[in-house]
């Protein structure tokens, strides 16, 4: 046997960039939305993003819905329900799905808002962070 091991380390320095960027960024974001396959819901996320966001608000988006089977889908939508994460069905192919999503970040984000209105700070920005492991295609709207 030999005695020379040679250590590698596979996590890419991409990766760890992106990390740190995020825990960075983390501190001016309002709500994260993790972007996961429908199909794959707990294989296409990222096991460190939980840790990474804490306790920030969030919103999960099971994208390629209509690839998916439909009564295993409702089943990953309750397990998250029961986490306390707020899930959506959306189609990045087609937009469906958008407009829901705005209106959750809204929902959730409404009791802050009433807050900072009592201060005064009136119609302030929410700031959303969008996660995703490649293939489960990020989603970009506007409001």
């Amino acid at each position: 046997m030999n005695d020379n091991k040679m250590n590698i380390n596979w996590y890419p320095g991409h990766m760890a960039k992106a990390k740190r960027e995020i825990i960075e960024d983390l501190k001016l974001i309002n709500v994260v939305i993790e972007i996961l396959d429908a199909r794959i819901p707990i294989s296409s996320q990222n096991p460190d993003i939980k840790n990474i966001i804490n306790k920030k608000k969030r919103i999960i988006l099971l994208n390629k819905y209509d690839l998916a089977n439909e009564s295993e889908t409702k089943k990953w939508q309750e397990y998250f329900k029961k986490q306390g994460i707020e899930t959506v069905l959306v189609n990045s192919n087609s937009g469906d799905g958008v407009r829901e999503t705005i209106n959750k970040i809204e929902k959730i984000m409404q009791d802050i808002r009433e807050e900072n209105a009592k201060k005064g700070r009136i119609n302030k920005t929410i700031r959303v962070l969008v996660l995703g492991i490649p293939n489960v295609r990020k989603i970009i709207f506007h409001k």
